[in-house]
């Protein structure tokens, strides 16, 4: 039995819910562990869920008391909280970003390689079925993609009124929306087109620069809203629309040499193909293809944690780990710094 020792349980937004219901529908393992700074909200989680799980009061003691961990904390956590875990040779699941500074994931994606234990950044839209089936449709039948067009966000924080969260910190986040939800869009380009880039160019806004702090006066909002990047690789160029302040589910839109698919998550039901000659013109009409149903939100997390578990038992094909999490993390620093320069930049490698 796979001992899951899960830490950060979320006040705003709690994603160790959903990391909580995959683990409990999978029978290969037990959450033996919580931790949170707030011990009275890591008490309230574990009785919501019917856990029979220690309350840690130290992250210290989750350790020694888990095989695996799980970390959902706020970004400043991710490094020093997957370092620890790492060197006491624990299995990681590190949610995204995997720290606010670029050495800091390097450092990270080394030590990975170096321990050997199943480490996997939480990029949870590979396992929704419409990307999934984007995939197969891209390898059997568009082949090389041209161009990757890419868009999501949230509306939550468009209020105005919503308080300074820690998300708008710099110090405690790193960058906004660009590494919230661009993170997702450049691993998907990478699991579903193969595409991986070069070169980045990047424009990034704070459209509501101030929000009330905790005592109640206005604060600097200290990172971005919203941002529009391109990206230029081997196979093929990007474009994304990252946004926290209005912006729709997933939109996926990809050209190559066999046709034009699109998937939206908006309607994951089906994704729309237009099928092309390799070489010749586009065949007229467009062909909806029936994806497999899953639970909407719910359904991706189920298959990411059962994928984290096949990793921890030798099975890895099916997880992005820490060195594709570090080509991600690298792509969105060079757009930041694309953005701060006005110039284009070159991703490190």
């Amino acid at each position: 039995m796979i001992r899951i020792g899960l830490v950060g349980v979320g006040a705003t937004v709690s994603i160790a819910h959903f990391h909580a219901e995959g683990y409990k529908r999978d029978a290969r393992c037990v959450i033996s562990a919580v931790y949170d700074v707030n011990r009275p909200a890591a008490e309230k989680w574990v009785t919501d869920h019917g856990l029979n799980a220690r309350v840690c009061d130290s992250y210290e003691e989750l350790l020694e008391n888990c095989d695996a961990v799980d970390l959902c904390t706020p970004n400043r956590f991710h490094y020093p909280h997957g370092k620890q875990a790492l060197k006491a040779g624990r299995h990681l699941l590190l949610e995204k970003p995997m720290a606010i500074r670029l050495e800091e994931c390097e450092e990270l994606a080394a030590l990975a390689r170096q321990t050997g234990s199943c480490s996997m950044i939480g990029m949870v839209y590979r396992y929704a079925n419409p990307v999934r089936l984007a995939k197969k449709l891209v390898r059997e039948q568009l082949g090389r993609i041209y161009t990757f067009t890419a868009w999501t966000g949230g509306k939550r924080l468009a209020n105005p009124q919503n308080p300074l969260e820690w998300r708008m910190v710099r110090a405690l986040s790193g960058s906004g929306a660009l590494g919230d939800f661009g993170s997702h869009l450049v691993d998907l380009a990478l699991y579903v087109a193969q595409q991986r880039y070069d070169t980045v160019t990047c424009q990034l806004d704070t459209f509501i620069k101030q929000r009330a702090g905790a005592d109640g006066s206005p604060q600097p909002v200290e990172n971005d809203d919203a941002a529009v990047f391109t990206a230029n690789g081997p196979n093929g160029l990007g474009s994304y629309t990252v946004s926290r302040v209005g912006q729709d589910d997933i939109m996926l839109l990809m050209a190559g040499q066999g046709g034009m698919l699109q998937v939206s998550l908006r309607s994951p039901d089906k994704v729309l193909l237009w099928e092309k000659d390799p070489q010749g013109c586009y065949k007229g009409g467009v062909t909806e293809v029936a994806v497999e149903p899953q639970k909407f939100f719910d359904g991706w997390f189920y298959g990411e944690t059962s994928a984290f578990l096949d990793g921890i038992e030798g099975d890895r094909s099916d997880i992005p780990d820490l060195s594709q999490g570090l080509y991600v993390e690298r792509v969105l620093f060079a757009a930041e710094e694309a953005a701060r320069t006005g110039r284009t930049q070159e991703v490190a490698t």
